[in-house]
């Protein structure tokens, strides 16, 4: 008999054994509670996107169709929505915590970490009840409840003795059991899969969120992998199934429950955000004091004014009208709170950076939390996600302001414009957001995506050296 048909008869076995146990009862219950929940999300996902769109089309239509003046139409302002996610519902990430708009209104600016976001690794330590909840939480335990005694048993009933009295390879068995073992944890995921990436098709999702979503189960293939060599390495060294089972349950404890909260903790510590109040008076203070050298805000105000003299024929500044000066006046403060808010703002954000940066250093060390960062990035919920949100958002405002603001100088130059009030804020360009790419993607999370592989690498050779060496005691 050969190689191939001897793992085969022993896989089979494995699998039947498993069947006889109750397999396809535990299957056929965990598919059906999840897709129940997934279910459930989906209805509330559906009636957000409905009341996204109604709320986007109603603030666009009173945007584009108001008669305001420039300056009123400025301070009124409008709202910029973020699509509705679907890939959401395997992974809600930072959506609990944020916002899913942007309020555009002059002098006034939505701060990155007021969306809700006091604590970035929150969600680290109180999972949402999503798809990705029962991959990451529950499924370890499915595959420690069917593989903890795969091998330890065999050991116990005098199996592995027998084996080596007559010859028989290591090989043989560890390869059957772990490829019964890891059918048997596919047979709890595919058909969630199928359903899932049937429903981003059913949405009409664009191709970019198809392949995040080809990606996300990728992700999951290689994690359950993992899972499953895990429990099936334990088991062989444990000298008893009841050791074996106490091991993996601690190891769950460990890389799921522990090392995560720990790794929160030690980042949100090392790395600690500025308060609101904290950011909101640096941002205040940069403004009317000035950034480095700039000067405080009068003395910029009057460089900028006497660099216009000559266009408007004027000696000095009292020479201009007040209506251009008023608006040259708002064209160089707008540009000012933009630097200033960028500046301070990127001080935010090389925080959340590092407090990332810091959480995949630790994947290295945990491989559970390389798969939690890349699901949420694959689903696009995570923090580097809120913050390209936030920033093209704050582009889009900053140029609006800009556009009104040299409208508001035409005016004053002269009443005779060549748009009608409501012409103008119709030809304004709207706001569209797209995620960023998957290759952009895993640039950012290439760290955690190195761990997998290490991970991977690290079990299949593992099971390779025990193999060869026969390094297995056959007696407990």
């Amino acid at each position: 008999m050969t190689d191939f048909k001897i793992i085969i008869l022993t896989a089979k076995h494995e699998f039947r054994a498993f069947q006889e146990n109750g397999l396809k009862i535990f299957v056929l219950f965990f598919i059906l509670i999840l897709l129940g929940v997934w279910g459930s999300n989906y209805a509330q996902l559906h009636t957000a996107s409905v009341k996204n769109n109604q709320a986007k089309h109603s603030i666009d239509r009173e945007w584009k169709e108001q008669n305001r003046n420039n300056h009123s139409a400025a301070h009124w302002g409008t709202f910029l929505f973020k699509p509705v996610n679907y890939l959401s519902l395997l992974e809600s990430g930072t959506g609990i915590y944020s916002e899913n708009y942007y309020r555009v209104e002059a002098h006034k600016r939505p701060q990155l970490h007021s969306y809700r976001l006091p604590d970035l690794q929150a969600f680290m330590r109180r999972p949402d009840l999503n798809t990705a909840f029962f991959f990451q939480w529950l499924m370890p335990l499915f595959t420690i409840g069917l593989g903890f005694s795969s091998i330890s048993s065999e050991r116990e009933k005098g199996f592995l003795k027998l084996l080596s009295v007559q010859g028989a390879s290591l090989g043989h068995l560890v390869t059957g059991k772990f490829i019964a073992l890891y059918l048997a944890v596919l047979l709890f995921t595919v058909p969630p899969f199928l359903v899932i990436f049937g429903g981003l098709l059913f949405e009409n999702e664009p191709l970019n969120h198809l392949i995040r979503a080809l990606c996300w189960i990728g992700l999951y293939v290689v994690y359950f992998f993992l899972i499953s060599g895990v429990v099936l390495l334990i088991s062989a060294f444990s000298r008893s199934s009841w050791s074996s089972l106490m091991t993996s349950i601690t190891v769950w404890i460990l890389c799921v429950l522990l090392i995560p909260k720990f790794s929160s903790s030690a980042a949100d510590g090392q790395y600690p955000l500025p308060s609101y109040h904290e950011f909101e008076h640096q941002i205040k203070t940069g403004f009317d004091k000035g950034l480095g050298n700039d000067g405080p805000y009068t003395e910029r105000s009057e460089i900028y004014l006497k660099k216009h003299l000559n266009r408007f024929h004027a000696d000095s500044i009292s020479q201009l009208p007040e209506k251009i000066r008023f608006a040259l006046d708002l064209i160089q403060a707008e540009a000012y709170e933009n630097k200033v808010s960028r500046f301070y703002s990127k001080k935010v954000e090389t925080k959340f950076e590092q407090q990332q940066y810091f959480m995949e250093n630790m994947s290295v060390i945990n491989p559970f939390l390389a798969v939690r960062q890349l699901s949420m990035a694959f689903a696009g919920t995570d923090v580097s996600h809120h913050i390209d949100f936030f920033n093209k958002a704050e582009s889009y405002r900053n140029n609006i302001m800009d556009r009104l603001n040299k409208r508001e100088l035409e005016l004053a130059i002269s009443e005779k414009t060549k748009l009608s009030n409501k012409d103008f804020y119709s030809s304004l360009p709207d706001f569209k957001y797209e995620y960023p790419s998957v290759g952009s993607v895993i640039r950012n999370h290439i760290t955690a995506v190195l761990s997998l592989l290490f991970w991977t690498a690290a079990l299949v050779f593992s099971f390779t050296f025990i193999i060869k060496r026969n390094y297995l005691t056959y007696e407990g």
